[in-house]
C-alpha cells in the first residue's frame, strides 16, 4: 500500500523534483503507519510540504510563462484545501486515514504523472529552444 516514485515523474527542475520525491516519501510514511501520533505529525508535515512544493512549482510556472498556470494552480489549491480540511479533522480528534490516503494517492498517481508531466514537457521545450 505505497505510492511509487518514478524517475519519469521528474520535470527537469532539481528543486521541484527533490521536493516532489519528499512528498512521495511522506505519503508512504503516512500510509505505512497505524500509530496515531505518527499519523498526526505526518499529516501536518504533508500540509507544510505540499504548500512549499506548490509555491516552488508555481513560481517556476510563472518564470516560464506556463500557459496552464491558472488551471494547474487551481488543482494545487484544491488538493491543499482538502488536505488542510482533513488535517483540521485530525486536530479535532478524528482521523480519517482512508480519506487522506485516497487524496494523496490521487495526487501521486494522477496529478504528478499527468499534470506535472505537461509542465515537464513544457520546461523541456523551453530549454531546447
Amino acid at each position: 500500500m505505497t505510492v511509487e516514485w518514478r524517475e519519469s515523474y521528474k520535470i527537469g527542475d532539481a528543486a521541484v523534483d527533490a521536493r516532489q520525491q519528499e512528498l512521495f516519501a511522506l505519503t508512504n510514511e503516512f500510509l505505512a503507519s497505524d500509530d496515531l501520533t505518527v499519523l498526526r505529525s505526518t499529516i501536518v508535515s504533508l500540509c507544510k510540504q505540499a504548500r512549499a512544493q506548490f509555491i516552488l512549482e508555481e513560481a517556476l510556472m510563472r518564470r516560464l510563462d506556463y500557459p496552464d498556470l491558472e488551471a494547474h494552480a487551481a488543482q494545487h489549491q484544491t488538493l491543499l484545501d482538502r488536505l488542510i480540511g482533513r488535517s483540521m479533522d485530525v486536530g479535532k480528534g478524528y482521523m480519517n486515514k482512508p480519506a487522506i490516503a485516497a487524496l494523496m494517492r490521487d495526487w501521486c498517481e494522477r496529478h504528478v504523472p499527468e499534470e506535472d508531466a505537461k509542465l515537464g514537457q513544457f520546461l523541456a521545450s523551453r530549454l531546447a529552444a
